[in-house]
């Protein structure tokens, strides 16, 4: 047996159309809703309907070609069907998973006599092999020949039937959010010099650059330089849930030198206090700009992808959309001491209402 080709990657695709067999002829009819396969069972039912693409109409008073399994079995992709991390604006959110789907399928094909049977066979199989690349891109890593039938003669149906089966290797892929409600922005650790909850308590909070601004709280994000070694930053990274008529505070961006008691140069717009505190040379030091609000504030960011379905903070029945956003900058901001800052603050303790915003600095470009 020699496969007809395979491959070892193929693109995401949207599911195609839904398998109704009825009697000797399954017939393919119209696609399933949702655009992607989760289980061995849909992926099955996926893979049958994008063979059945293949297929043409038998012609006048002959039964419907179609196809459908002989054999199926579950393979293993990746570690435990994980394929890795998928991250929307820098935030590793999105679980990759899929799996894969070994199987035999039968085509079966009709025509008025045996030459046109084994003309249908053929061109079926030509077919299939100048979509080698399309078939790639569907998930079938390969797709071998297998057996294929005389004509036989069906006389209660005045037509000859003939089948063909291959065996193929199908792959699907999807993401998941895992379940998840919301992400880890800081980890609180505590310690109980006795036992406990003890009065002695001591919590220590381990953070990334990253904070969540809620009605519970709205701490200020902020990064210092190191004394030996320069932090460099690419931009901001944010994903936002503001439902409609949310009400925000002030925003306020501030490169600062922590010994310099003196208000910070105020700049009118992002452009020039962005061009100003990432100057290559004569950096602004001691700068800041402030946001009338979050829409504000988030008006400099670009859309970094899809809306994120994520929990249900506001408990209003409908799971909450965030939305991805960057802010690349062109130029990387240098903090080049541990007595220059980047601050990003809150002008309030808290959100007025339920709303969630988390806010990353990131260190690497945005992409």
């Amino acid at each position: 047996m020699t496969p007809l080709f395979s491959f070892r990657r193929r693109n995401e695709s949207t599911t195609p159309a839904l398998a109704s067999p009825t009697g000797l002829a399954p017939v393919l009819l119209a696609p399933p809703p949702g655009d992607q396969v989760h289980t061995p069972d849909q992926a099955v039912t996926a893979l049958l309907n994008q063979l059945s693409t293949y297929l043409n109409p038998s012609g006048a008073g002959l039964p419907d070609a179609g196809v459908s399994t002989v054999s199926v079995a579950e393979r293993t992709l990746g570690l435990g069907n994980r394929r890795g991390n998928e991250q929307a604006a820098g935030f590793a959110i999105l679980s990759l998973k899929g799996g894969r789907i070994e199987a035999v399928v039968r085509f079966q094909l009709w025509a008025g006599d045996p030459l046109g049977a084994d003309a249908v066979v053929a061109d079926l199989q030509g077919r299939l092999l100048a979509a080698r690349t399309e078939l790639w891109d569907l998930g079938f890593l390969v797709i071998t020949q297998l057996d294929t039938s005389l004509a036989e003669n069906i006389p209660s149906l005045s037509a000859w039937r003939k089948t063909t089966d291959f065996k193929v290797l199908y792959e699907y892929r999807y993401r998941d959010l895992d379940g998840a409600e919301s992400l880890i922005a800081r980890i609180p650790i505590h310690v109980d010099p006795e036992e406990s909850p003890s009065p002695a308590r001591e919590t220590t909070t381990v953070r990334d650059q990253i904070v969540r601004w809620d009605e519970q709280g709205a701490e200020a994000l902020s990064v210092a330089g190191q004394r030996h070694r320069q932090v460099r930053i690419r931009g901001l990274a944010a994903l936002a849930y503001l439902p409609p008529g949310f009400s925000s505070a002030e925003v306020r961006v501030a490169r600062l030198l922590r010994d310099n008691p003196a208000p910070p140069t105020s700049f009118a717009n992002w452009a020039d206090f962005v061009d100003a505190v990432t100057d290559p040379s004569s950096p602004e030091r001691h700068g800041e700009i402030t946001f009338a609000d979050l829409d504000a504030f988030f008006a400099e960011f670009a859309p970094a992808g899809d809306p994120i379905p994520l929990g249900d903070w506001d408990e209003d029945g409908v799971t909450d959309e965030y939305r991805p956003l960057m802010l690349a900058f062109s130029r990387p901001l240098i903090l080049g001491g541990s007595n220059e800052m980047l601050r990003i603050s809150y002008d309030d303790s808290a959100f007025s209402a339920p709303a969630v915003v988390y806010l990353r600095i990131g260190a690497r470009p945005l992409a």
